[in-house]
């Protein structure tokens, strides 16, 4: 791997974040797009923004001599010289993730009119007149000394943002500023980034580019608001999965809940089944109490109900069907468990949820499927 790949991973994965805070604060018609008008684009009735993003996993990116700088400016006034962007009514942004000493950067930033712009220019310049020419931005400043009109107008439209390490707290501060819990931002986040990056893929893979429009951000977003603000029992499961490795932990340590779907005959699919209900079970559960979603009043309200549900399922199987071997009586106890629905808190629950709280008990030894549940299974040291 290039040493400078990670670098170059962080400078694009940049544009996601950035490109979502322009969605979050931009209105309605507005559009946004990555790769089209620079590396982040803004399109509104009024005009655009081309954002250029400059990363840096040290220091500051673009320090009176750096590339990142000189490039930035070389491109747009090449851009402002092909007639893809008019200086009349766009606004040049340049976002970093990293703070430094103040510079050439920062004068352009302040200048907004053409004098301030020229003498901040003049000023550049001259930090920059001794430079050799096999350095990397010598021809992009004797470029820049043959357009100084184009340079100049482009200054005076000129924005400086130093933002975060990742672009993510710019984000998070957005969705704040939607009147959503604090407890929902994470989750909103990820689903909001999750939903950006397969739209650009799906646009990408059919040779769109990538221009999100207002009305199709809002059709997504609104109900993932909504959701947010009822406090609905949002499914973590499908924004932190549980991964392959824990998977594969579950099946080698066999823990009870699996030692007591062996014992009544369950085949493998089902068992994998119900480790996937097991572990979604958990990562929804650890998030609704950490984000107050639910309560313990909630919690217990549930396991008794569960508890309920199974013991008369298991005193009807006795009954009706008490000619068959213990194994088929704990396999047709278990199905019908594992097949029951049950609100929460007057919400019907993401899938897996109910099968991956009896799954929760049964390895807790709350209850059993196996008839002789109670004398077959005890707890080994380490899962005491």
């Amino acid at each position: 791997m290039a040493s400078n790949a990670p670098g170059q991973l962080l400078g694009f994965s940049l544009q996601y974040p950035r490109a979502l805070w322009h969605l979050l604060t931009c209105g309605p018609t507005d559009k946004v797009s990555l790769e089209v008008i620079g590396d982040v684009g803004v399109i509104t009735s009024e005009g655009k923004t081309s954002e250029e993003d400059k990363s840096s996993q040290v220091g500051n990116p673009v320090t009176d001599k750096s590339s990142d700088l000189w490039k930035t400016f070389y491109n747009w006034v090449q851009q402002v010289e092909a007639g893809q962007l008019d200086t009349a009514n766009t606004i040049f942004m340049l976002y970093t993730n990293k703070s430094g000493r103040k510079g050439i950067v920062d004068s352009f930033h302040a200048a907004k009119n053409k004098t301030t712009a020229d003498k901040a220019i003049l000023t550049a310049l001259k930090k920059v007149k001794d430079i050799e020419p096999n350095h990397e931005i010598y021809n992009y400043v004797e470029y820049l000394k043959k357009h100084k009109d184009k340079l100049s107008a482009i200054v005076q439209k000129f924005e400086f943002v130093v933002g975060s390490a990742t672009g993510i707290k710019e984000v998070e501060k957005a969705i704040r500023s939607k009147h959503v819990a604090d407890s929902q931002v994470e989750y909103l986040k990820h689903s909001l980034l999750g939903w950006l990056h397969e739209d650009v893929m799906k646009k990408l893979a059919v040779k769109q580019d990538a221009l999100i429009t207002w009305e199709e951000f809002d059709s997504y977003v609104r109900k993932v608001f909504e959701r947010a603000r009822k406090r609905e029992l949002i499914d973590f499961a499908l924004v932190y999965p549980p991964d392959e490795e824990d998977h594969k932990k579950e099946k080698l340590e066999r823990p009870v809940y699996i030692r007591q779907l062996e014992a009544i005959g369950c085949n493998d699919e089902a068992i994998q089944d119900a480790v996937v209900a097991f572990l979604r079970s958990k990562v929804n559960r650890q998030n609704w109490i950490e984000k107050e979603l639910i309560d313990e009043a909630d919690a217990i309200e549930l396991h008794g109900k569960l508890i309920d549900y199974w013991d008369n399922r298991r005193q009807e199987v006795e009954i009706v069907n008490a000619d068959l071997a213990d194994q088929k009586k704990g396999h047709l106890v278990y199905l019908s468990c594992k097949s029951r629905q049950q609100s929460i808190r007057n919400q019907e629950p993401p899938i897996y949820t109910i099968s991956g709280a009896y799954h929760l008990m049964s390895n807790e030894l709350s209850l059993g499927w196996h008839p002789q549940w109670k004398t077959n299974f005890v707890k080994t040291e380490t899962e005491k």
